[in-house]
This record gives structure tokens, C-alpha cells and sequence, in this order.
């Protein structure tokens, strides 16, 4: 069953489950012990610290697997590809890692640039839930 957390923070308090900046918003679910970072907007110079902040915090917790979904974003910067390839190589060690990107604001440039062989890149997320290891029961998209 997928339920809605807030971010654990290094202080071990919870901050609000919707994260907003002026051109993205990021929630935060959970599926088991996989950790769901659904964003929407634009990833950019601006506002990709935010989502690295969010994902890092995840990612020091027990958390077994990180799904980065990009169904909602218009606008993947090449900051935020760099990011992504920079939290897969962090998860890389003990957590499972995925993103979810179809069309072409996400799938296309990270296809163009061959990260696929880099990224476990998936078109839905129940796929990447399964790649993941996870039943995708119970999953709202």
C-alpha cells in the first residue's frame, strides 16, 4: 500500500509532504520500503538542489529502493539530468535506484544522451516498481 510521508529530515523531524518551489513541487510516497519522489514542473538550475536535498535525505534513511518520477515535468535541464546520474551513482551501494520518464520533456533527451545504459529509466510507475522488486498494489498515480 502507497502511503504519503513527509521528507525526514537530518534532525529526524518530518517536514511538510509537498515540497514547492516556484516552478516544481516534489511529494513524497512510499511503497513498502521504496521511497517515491513524484515531481512536477520544471527541473532546473533552480530548483534541482531542491530535489537533490529531497532525494539525499531519503537516501540516508532505511529506505531499499528510490523511484525518481518525472511523469509531471515539462522541463528536464541538463542540471537535472546530472543529478539523476549523480543519485544513482549514491543509491548505487545499498539502495535500488529507477526513474519513471515517457514523451518529450523527459524520456527524449535522457534516450539522446544513452542513459539509458546508465539509468534505470521506466515508462509508468508500476514498472519501475517491479523493477524495483515491489508489488505495485495500492498505487495512486
Amino acid at each position: 500500500m502507497c502511503a504519503s510521508i513527509g521528507t525526514i529530515l537530518h534532525d529526524d523531524k518530518v517536514n511538510d509532504p509537498m515540497t514547492a518551489h516556484p516552478h516544481m513541487t516534489i511529494s513524497t510516497t512510499r511503497n513498502g520500503s521504496v521511497a517515491v519522489l513524484s515531481v512536477n514542473g520544471e527541473v532546473d538550475m533552480t530548483s534541482a538542489p531542491l530535489l537533490e536535498q529531497e532525494a539525499l535525505a531519503l537516501l540516508d534513511t532505511d529506505i531499499s529502493g528510490l523511484i525518481v518520477d518525472l511523469s509531471g515535468v515539462d522541463f528536464l535541464a541538463s542540471m537535472g539530468i546530472a543529478l539523476l546520474v549523480e543519485l544513482s551513482k549514491r543509491a548505487a551501494d545499498n539502495t535500488g535506484f529507477a526513474v519513471v520518464a515517457h514523451g518529450s520533456a523527459t524520456a527524449r533527451p535522457l534516450e539522446l544522451l544513452g542513459l539509458g545504459e546508465v539509468l534505470a529509466i521506466h515508462p509508468k510507475l508500476d514498472d519501475a516498481l517491479v523493477g524495483l522488486g515491489t508489488s505495485p498494489e495500492g498505487v495512486s498515480e
